[in-house]
This record gives C-alpha cells, sequence and structure tokens, in this order.
C-alpha cells in the first residue's frame, strides 16, 4: 500500500498498483532521498505529489506502453510540461521538472534505465520572486501591541518575538524544547533542515518575552518538552501557530497585516539585518542557507527599498514624480 501524504487526505492521482515496477522505483528514489539527502518529509511529500501527478498523466496517455517506455518518452514529457504550463506557475512547472531529472537520474544510476536522460533536460530559468517584508515600524508596533495578561499571549508575544529575532522558519519553531533554549547565554538550538542544528542568538526583548512565558506556566518542565504547547499541552502545530499569527496581525495592523506570515518575519529579519549592516555570511549562518545564493536575494529587497528611498528623495526624482501626478 502507498503511504499517505501528510497535507493530502486522498489520493486518486495514480493508482500505484497498475504500475508496480514504477512505485517500487519512487518509494525507492525516496528513501535515498531521505537517507542519503537528508530530505524533511515535508520535501519528501512534495516530490512525491509531482512524480504522481507526472505518472498520472503517463498512465492516461499511454496506458498500454510498457512502465520503462512511458517514464524515459521525452516527448511525452514535453507534453506534459505544455500541458502543466497552461495551469500552473512558471516556477511550478520548473520544480516539477526538477523533481523529475532527479528521479531519472536516480533510475539510470541504480541500473533501471540504460540512458541517462536527466543529462538531456534543461532547467528553465525560475522567476525570482522578493520576498514579502513587513517596515521595522509595523514589526514592532505589531510585537509590542500583542497584549501578555493571558499565559496563551504571552506565548504568542514569545513567539513572535523568536520568529522576527532569530528569523528561523516555523517549522523550527514548533520543535524547539525546553532544553533548547539558554537564556542565560541567549542562545537557542534549532533543528533545520536534514536534522542539522544550529545555535543562534536571541535578542534581549526576545529573551524577556520567552522567560515571562515560562514563568506563567508554573511548573518546572522536562527538558525534552516541547517550549510552546497548545490549550491540551500538546506541541503546538505550524498550522495553530499560522492561525494566531494572522489574527494578531489583521487586529493590529489591519489591511496591512493580511499579507503577514510566520515566514514574512523570516524575510524581515535578515532584510532589516542586511539594512543595518549585518554581513551576508552571518545572515546565512542565522537562517540555516546552505548556499549563499539564497541568502542574496535579501540583496534584491534592499536594493528596491533604496530604489524607492532615492525616488522619493532625489531632488530631481521628485520633481519628475511631481510632474507626473501633477502636484506642485
Amino acid at each position: 500500500m502507498p503511504r499517505k501524504i501528510a497535507f493530502v487526505k486522498e489520493i486518486t492521482l495514480w493508482n500505484p498498483e497498475n504500475a508496480a515496477a514504477t512505485w517500487d522505483w519512487v518509494q525507492g528514489f525516496l528513501e535515498y532521498l531521505k537517507i542519503e539527502k537528508s530530505s524533511s518529509e515535508h520535501t519528501l511529500a512534495s516530490y512525491e505529489l509531482d512524480l504522481r501527478i507526472w505518472l498520472r498523466f503517463l498512465n492516461r496517455r499511454a496506458p498500454n506502453e510498457e512502465e520503462k517506455e512511458r517514464i524515459t518518452d521525452l516527448k511525452l514529457l514535453r507534453v506534459f510540461l505544455g500541458e502543466e504550463s497552461k495551469r500552473c506557475s512558471r516556477n511550478t512547472v520548473s520544480r516539477r521538472l526538477s523533481v523529475i531529472k532527479g528521479f531519472l537520474k536516480y533510475l539510470y544510476r541504480e541500473g533501471h534505465t540504460d540512458t541517462n536522460l536527466s543529462k538531456l533536460i534543461v532547467l528553465p530559468k525560475v522567476q525570482v520572486k522578493l520576498p514579502h517584508v513587513i517596515q521595522q515600524d509595523d514589526a514592532a508596533k505589531l510585537i509590542d501591541s500583542v497584549p501578555t495578561a493571558t499565559l496563551l499571549e504571552k506565548r504568542s508575544k514569545a513567539m513572535m518575538e523568536l520568529l522576527y529575532s532569530t528569523g528561523m522558519r516555523i517549522s523550527e519553531l514548533v520543535q524547539i524544547n525546553y532544553d533548547d533554549i539558554d537564556l542565560r547565554k541567549g542562545l537557542v538550538k534549532v533543528h533545520g533542515k536534514g536534522d542539522k542544528e544550529r545555535l543562534i542568538p536571541m535578542g534581549r526583548h526576545c529573551q524577556s518575552a520567552i522567560n515571562d512565558y515560562i514563568r506563567a506556566q508554573g511548573l518546572r518542565k522536562p527538558g525534552s518538552s516541547p517550549l510552546f504547547v497548545n490549550r491540551d499541552g500538546e506541541r503546538i502545530s505550524v498550522r495553530s501557530l499560522q492561525r494566531n499569527l494572522r489574527f494578531y496581525a489583521v487586529e493590529i495592523l489591519g489591511g496591512a497585516g493580511v499579507k503577514i506570515t510566520p515566514h514574512t518575519f523570516r524575510h524581515s529579519c535578515a532584510t532589516h539585518l542586511l539594512a543595518r549592516g549585518a554581513g551576508l555570511r552571518e545572515i546565512q549562518e542565522l537562517l540555516g542557507h546552505e548556499s549563499l545564493v539564497t541568502t542574496q536575494k535579501y540583496t534584491h529587497v534592499d536594493i528596491e527599498r533604496m530604489k524607492k528611498s532615492y525616488r522619493a528623495a532625489h531632488p530631481k526624482e521628485k520633481r519628475r514624480l511631481k510632474k507626473n501626478t501633477g502636484t506642485a
């Protein structure tokens, strides 16, 4: 029986029972990614879904072909990509092609195919989307305005402070245990992608908010217990954290808070640090990026902000803006 993807209730995209060999190859590929590449469960689920969509297409278009012939038919792959481009974004199509390319490379390396077709696949350039960043004043207003009368309010404030202070991922935050926090040294141990650990600093406001939350809980918790829990005392879920943050963002910032997500705090932390003189290498280590290229997108955000400030402040640019808007 195929394993279920965590965020998909029912999978009817493709029936692996009609292609036993292909399903074994897919499972082997996912196991390889998990063991050799230390891919997260979320990544594995995403890859599996992309492969299912592709295999469903092959099953529909060439039901009578042998499994190996269907998978290695590049003409069918081009037709698939053409159909996907009509209903999906360029980045989604590029990601699916990347997954298929990796799968074909795996099949060749394991001896399931005779030709390394992955060499014939050229990945298209993806459109780089600049991350959404909130203004520094809005970030401070949002966090400082969260009430702290109840335990759950103290928890919300501590989580927001931690997201903005460290730039950690939401998936990393919900996994934090008591023994991952060192308030005396101002450090938090984060379990990142691929089970990689990193120690990152916390700001004093963040330390204060977490200490306030811990003291409000009363009883001393075991070191391996989750730091952030729900009403039932269980580890808070990513979905609950997202809902919680969205509530306060809209409540405090109004319309400006609609687009704010937990990942917005990560982007904002990196961008604000860069704007205040932090180096790219330091930000890379803070965020847990494997490649500096990933971190460099924040320089583009900062350049865009610089352009806006330049246009608003430079005498000739201000004069042009007034002329275009018809103001004196």
